[in-house]
């Protein structure tokens, strides 16, 4: 069942920070007993998760509006892979993306995406 938009959202807006759930690989360095609660299967419920999040926020973009998607993980299938499926049907342009490597600081690990809305 789709869902309709949250209320305050009547009209598209400017930018969205999507700071989406994820497996937190990406805080393992300092909470390594959470890898022991890891598995294939939950990273993927969570890559269609995510996917689903920010095709529901895209909608609520106004053109040239901007979306930051983070994640707290390391693996590539919730980073790039995630926003490689949601380029394949958007129109949104890759501003900017990259790792912000937190374990040579003592501090997680983080994805970090700038999309732009096109049209």
């Amino acid at each position: 069942m789709q869902k309709e938009n949250p209320s305050f959202l009547k009209s598209k807006v400017d930018g969205i920070i999507a700071d989406v759930p994820c497996s937190g690989s990406g805080t393992w360095a300092r909470t390594p007993e959470a890898l022991t609660y890891f598995n294939k299967t939950k990273m993927e419920e969570l890559a269609e998760l995510q996917l689903q999040i920010i095709n529901k926020a895209f909608e609520c973009l106004k053109v040239g509006g901007l979306l930051l998607y983070i994640t707290c993980s390391v693996f590539k299938r919730e980073n790039e892979g995630v926003i490689n499926d949601f380029l394949k049907n958007s129109s949104a342009l890759v501003i900017e993306k990259k790792i912000i490597e937190g374990y040579t600081k003592g501090a997680d690990t983080m994805f970090v995406c700038l999309l732009k809305k096109k049209s």
